[in-house]
This record gives C-alpha cells, structure tokens and sequence, in this order.
C-alpha cells in the first residue's frame, strides 16, 4: 500500500485520473463495482503489484525427480546447449517473481517504468507475458499453479476499498519534492528507502485534503 501512495505522489496526473475516475463513481461502490467497474483504479493496483510485488522471490522444492523444459536454449559449462533442465527430488527451485514481473522481454522496454495506462491497451500492455505466465493478470506477485496465493481476491477488493476512499478524499504529495530519490531496501520484504537516509520504512509524503 506505501509504494501506491509513493507511486501516485510522484506522479500526479496518475493521482489525478485517479481521483476523477472515483470521484464520478461515487462514494459506495459494492465489491462488484470494485472489481469490475473501476477500470483505472483496476490499472493503477496492478501496476504497483507488478513493480512492488511484497516477495521478490519464491522457493519451491520439487516433489520427484523431473525434467523442466527451457523456452530458450541455454548454454552448458561445457559449451553446449540444452533445451532442458533435470532436477533431482528435493532440489529447491528460486522463482524471480520480481525479475519477471519488471522483464523487458516479457513487457517491453518500458518493463522498469510506472504506466498504468499499459493495462488499459488490447493486449493489457503485457507483450510476451501474455503467452508465457499463467498467474493472476500475467502477474507474479500472487504465485502461480496449485499454490497461488488463497488470498488474492480479498486482497485486491481491500487494496481497492482503501485507495479508493483515500484518494478521493486526499492529495498525496512527496514533502521534500518530487526530485526525492526512493529505492527499494534489502531485505524479506522490500520496503522504501529515501536515498541518504538509512531507516528503511519511513517515506515522507505531504497529505492534504482534497478541496475539488
């Protein structure tokens, strides 16, 4: 939820249509109305799971012995190609969930950059993403397969409940301006960091009221 307001204080004709979009709504939308009637509210929440998934990574650990095929052929120590990989029961496989969700093969070169509006484009701006991840909206974020995320949905409507009712009701700005540098801290779970600054967590933002 930090990165969201991050997002939208740094980019304030994003904040704007934002507020529009709900403020032409209304003040009650229903769970349906979250989920399926708000299409910007819906771009904007994805774009900041894609770019801020809350695990950069996942570990699996296989079940059985099996062979994985590669999309690409990829070479060996010895300098041969493979078109596959053979991993041997209990060997723990690390899914980049973050290097997937910010690859320029998988959503163009502007893979790294906060656009909502790719999510609004026919083929929801995700390029070859589309045909490779099977996860929610092409999204890593959740997971994916047999042990995807349980929770997802209820997360969604209340990541949309909340952004809804706080945007329409206030401006959210960087305090020290715009230029302010965040990146993302080490760590399990990445939390912003303002560049200089050694507490992780604490990004000063200027929240005013919304006076339309």
């Amino acid at each position: 939820m930090t990165w969201a307001y991050i997002e939208l204080a740094r980019n304030q004709d994003v904040q704007t249509k934002l507020r529009d979009e709900c403020l032409e709504f209304g003040p009650n939308p229903s769970y349906d109305n979250l989920t399926n009637k708000l299409p910007y509210l819906d771009a904007v929440v994805n774009e900041v799971l894609r770019l801020h998934a809350a695990a950069k990574e996942i570990e699996r650990s296989a079940m059985h012995e099996d062979v994985i095929p590669l999309s690409e052929p990829l070479r060996t120590a010895d300098g041969s190609f493979t078109e596959s990989v053979c991993i041997q029961k209990g060997t723990v496989v690390v899914v980049p969930l973050a290097a997937l969700n910010c690859s320029v093969t998988m959503w163009g070169p502007d893979a790294k950059t906060f656009k909502p509006s790719r999510w609004l484009e026919e083929d929801n701006g995700t390029h070859g993403a589309k045909e490779t991840l099977q996860g929610y909206r092409h999204l890593m974020t959740f997971g994916d397969g047999a042990r995807m995320c349980l929770g997802r949905l209820f997360a969604l409507a209340e990541f949309k409940a909340v952004l809804f009712v706080l945007v329409r009701n206030f401006v959210f700005e960087m305090a020290d301006g715009p230029g302010v540098q965040i990146v993302e801290s080490l760590g399990t779970v990445p939390r912003p960091r303002v560049v200089g600054s050694a507490e992780a967590g604490n990004v000063p933002l200027r929240v005013r009221r919304y006076e339309g």
